[in-house]
Formats: structure tokens, C-alpha cells, sequence
């Protein structure tokens, strides 16, 4: 290989390496918040009960937090995965105070129905975030790790 020409790794090597630096946290969130979506989506279906749509958002809301922080105190050199991490944290914080008008659309029926609507919005870009989060931390290799992926020695 030219040594002009940047090395590459495969996204499986990629991911291995994250998975191994930065944990399985920002993944988890991205899972969380598929899974707090397809319970949304049986609550307005009548499937599922508002009780498991609402512990669903608080188990998710503290997977989300801790793939944020976790992600933000990892990469304090990194303005990009800062600013994902913590915008994937303020989008959480907006869905949850728009789910409280969601429910409250419950009592005033046809009075808040842009609640709900914009409830189901702000979850698709939250999960949209969250995997925005993880394709960012996951992509990262420090150059000394590079180095050792293709068989170089790095001397500290």
C-alpha cells in the first residue's frame, strides 16, 4: 500500500473496535428507542397499555442518558460526537414533554391532538440521533490503533 494513500478498515473491524473503546451503550439506546416506538405505535393501536408505553419511556429515557453521557465524556476532543451527544439528549428531554401533552390530549380530546403528532415526529428523530450517535463513536479510530490493525508497532 501506498503510504500516501489513507488505510481503511472494514465496518466490522470498525464496529469491533468500538464496541471494545466506547461499549455497547450507544447501540442500546438506538434499540431502546426502536422498541419504545413500536410500543408507541400498539399504544395508538390499542395493542399495548398506556402503563407499558410510559415504563418503556423511562427505561429508554435512562439508556438514552447514559449513551449520551457516556458518549459525551469519551469524546470531549471530538466537537462532532459533543454535539450529537448532546443533542440526542435534548431531543429526549422534548419527547418526553411532548408525550405529557400527548396524554393530556387524553382529558381535552380534540383540543391538543398536535401533541400527539408531533410526539410521533420528535421520536423519529430521536431515534434518527441516536443512530447518527452511534455511527459517529463507532467510526472513530485513534491513529495508534490504526497502526496495530495492520500489523504495525507503535512504541509508547
Amino acid at each position: 500500500m501506498n503510504s500516501s494513500q489513507p488505510r481503511r478498515l472494514s465496518v466490522a473491524a470498525r464496529v469491533r473496535y468500538g464496541l471494545a473503546e466506547h461499549g455497547p451503550a450507544p447501540l442500546l439506546a438506538s434499540a431502546a428507542l426502536l422498541a419504545q416506538g413500536a410500543l408507541g405505535v400498539a399504544v395508538s393501536y390499542g395493542h399495548a397499555g398506556f402503563g407499558v408505553h410510559l415504563a418503556g419511556a423511562c427505561v429508554t429515557t435512562g439508556v438514552v442518558l447514559w449513551a449520551g453521557g457516556q458518549a459525551f465524556l469519551r469524546n470531549m476532543q471530538t466537537a462532532g460526537v459533543r454535539r450529537a451527544a448532546l443533542f440526542l439528549v435534548s431531543l429526549t428531554f422534548s419527547q418526553l414533554l411532548l408525550g405529557a401533552g400527548a396524554y393530556m390530549n387524553l382529558f381535552m380530546a380534540g383540543t391538543l391532538e398536535w401533541f400527539t403528532v408531533a410526539h410521533a415526529a420528535m421520536g423519529v428523530a430521536t431515534l434518527g440521533a441516536s443512530v447518527t450517535l452511534a455511527v459517529l463513536v463507532y467510526r472513530q479510530i485513534r491513529p495508534e490503533d490504526l497502526e496495530m490493525a495492520h500489523g504495525g508497532v507503535v512504541i509508547a
